[in-house]
């Protein structure tokens, strides 16, 4: 997994490079100038105009690296400076005084200059943008004439390279300052931000490219930061051996909890996901009015069936009748299909001091958590719950809206409060720990915002818990398996068609390809 830095971070690794190791600042951005260019070229080869906007800082110094590279490949150029040369910073400056001895005309932010870049960029072929303006250091809106010149940007309507974060993102969290150009790619120097993994900033970075700019491993691991990208290719080690001489117990043994009238599919995807992850065997504790419909839909799984056909939901009488029936269990699920009724309170209430196994609970039993404060403390320590944004504002008693503005930060407020795993879904899911460590995914896929595929992802993670998979890898390893298995279900399949049982049966061949991925 790759460290992902803030801006506190990227400057100390900076400083830590140029002072204790002696290494010139300058060559950091000539290095990072250089290798950026080299990938815009690979992005765009037939593009033969650019235009690079270009701000006072060392961003504005990296892209002006950049245009040097891209006139030495032949390209044709429209330099913007928002500041005069006097006013840029020192390495900024340098690089400044490099290009013009190259005989490159910086045209400086005014009246004119805009007209001039109007002209330019209404000729054929149209031009790509290089959103040079502000970097990492930004801690506050934009101000004018910045916020002025990127809506005149954004009425051009370019595509758009954003160097090192698009301009109006802080490196330091999801949320926006202000509006940024809507980037195609973007190119980050060293380590991912924040912003370029958490949305709603992460919507207007494009496809994400980090390049080595020289700075030594020692110091990206002095850092020691907190919070990391998660890849593919990083989780693969965390599937259990499959020894040969291996029989079902040698899996575990998987309990899923839930189901009610009229919900009888949730628990069923989620017992036969448990058995997909890999789970020597998988029971289903259900309500009675529940058994007729699971068992034609789960014929792999085994089921527990409470009473008969006129119980309707799990009740007090429920739990304690299935505590025999803990033994042997190597993990728990708890939520899918379960109803928020009184009767389903009380089986929490005398459900949940009882387990002793690792445990996960979504969906109704995060609805029961947040009306019923007690119930926190019968929650196994180190469980993990997995809400979506609606659910999570339930359990913090904020607004979906607030939620989903500051994700990286409504995840962790909410593991380190309750001590738990909280996998936050949405677009590009979070990861946070009790710890206060977080882990950020690239997984922005809307064919899997349709009924059932919080369900599977239940199931995956308790099917991983079962085989004694740690709660933190059994998180990562469960949303990487389950977002594989929806773009393998849409190579064949449109983005509105897929269902969570279509899901479920592309997940042993998602498992097979992360497990194969190149180290």
């Amino acid at each position: 997994m790759r460290p992902v830095f803030n801006s506190a971070q990227a400057r100390r690794a900076d400083e830590i490079m140029q002072v204790e190791y002696g290494y010139l600042g300058i060559l950091l951005m000539e290095t990072a100038g250089r290798r950026a260019a080299q990938l815009i070229r690979k992005f765009y080869p037939d593009y033969n105009r650019f235009v690079v906007v270009a701000g006072g800082g060392s961003n504005g110094g990296d892209g002006l690296v950049i245009a040097r590279y891209l006139r030495r490949y032949g390209k044709e150029l429209f330099i913007l400076l928002t500041k005069p040369p006097e006013k840029l910073t020192a390495l900024s400056r340098i690089q400044y005084d490099i290009l013009t001895r190259f005989g490159l005309t910086c045209h400086l932010l005014s009246p004119d200059s805009l007209r001039r870049l109007q002209a330019f960029c209404d000729q054929e072929p149209r031009p790509i943008l290089i959103d040079a303006l502000v970097g990492v250091g930004l801690q506050q809106g934009l101000r004018e004439p910045i916020v002025s010149l990127v809506e005149f940007l954004r009425s051009l309507n370019l595509k758009v390279v954003g160097i090192d974060l698009p301009s109006g993102l802080s490196a330091d969290t999801g949320a926006l300052f202000t509006p940024p150009l809507q980037c195609e790619h973007t190119i980050a120097f060293q380590t991912a931000k924040i912003c370029h993994l958490v949305t709603p900033a992460a919507l207007y970075c494009g496809q994400l490219h980090v390049v080595d700019i020289g700075m030594y491993p020692e110091v990206i691991e002095r850092i020691g930061s907190r919070c990391f990208w998660v890849r593919e290719k990083s989780v693969a080690r965390f599937f259990p051996r499959r020894p040969a001489e291996a029989h079902k117990g040698t899996f575990g043994h998987a309990l899923l909890v839930g189901g009610s009238k009229g919900k009888g599919g949730a628990i069923a995807l989620a017992t036969i996901a448990a058995l997909r992850a890999g789970a020597g065997l998988a029971t289903a504790l259900i309500p009675g009015t529940v058994a007729p419909s699971f068992q034609r839909k789960a014929l792999s799984g085994m089921s527990l069936p409470y009473g008969d056909e006129h119980v309707h939901y799990l009740n007090e009488v429920a739990a304690l009748w299935a505590l025999p029936f803990l033994k042997g269990k190597t993990a728990i699920g708890i939520g899918p299909g379960m109803g928020n009724s009184p009767e389903t309170v009380n089986f929490l209430r005398e459900f949940l001091p009882r387990l002793q196994v690792p445990c996960i609970l979504d969906a109704d039993a995060l609805n029961i958590l947040s009306q019923h404060e007690a119930l926190w403390e019968k929650v196994p320590p180190n469980s993990i719950i997995t809400p979506h944004p609606a659910e999570a504002a339930r359990l913090l008693g904020i607004s979906t809206e607030q939620v989903q503005a500051r994700r990286l930060e409504s995840a962790l407020r909410l593991a380190q409060k309750r001590r738990v795993y909280v996998l936050l879904k949405g677009a590009n899911p979070i990861l946070a720990t009790p710890q206060g460590e977080s882990y950020l995914f690239q997984l922005m896929e809307p064919a899997l915002a349709t009924a059932g595929t919080g369900d599977v992802l239940t199931g995956l993670i308790t099917g991983l818990l079962a085989q004694e998979v740690a709660p933190r890898q059994a998180a990562l390893l469960a949303i990487s398996i389950q977002g594989k298995a929806a773009r393998i279900a849409l190579r064949r399949n449109h983005t509105a068609s897929l269902t969570a049982a279509l899901l479920l049966g592309h997940i042993g061949a998602a498992m097979k390809e992360i497990q194969e991925s190149p180290s």
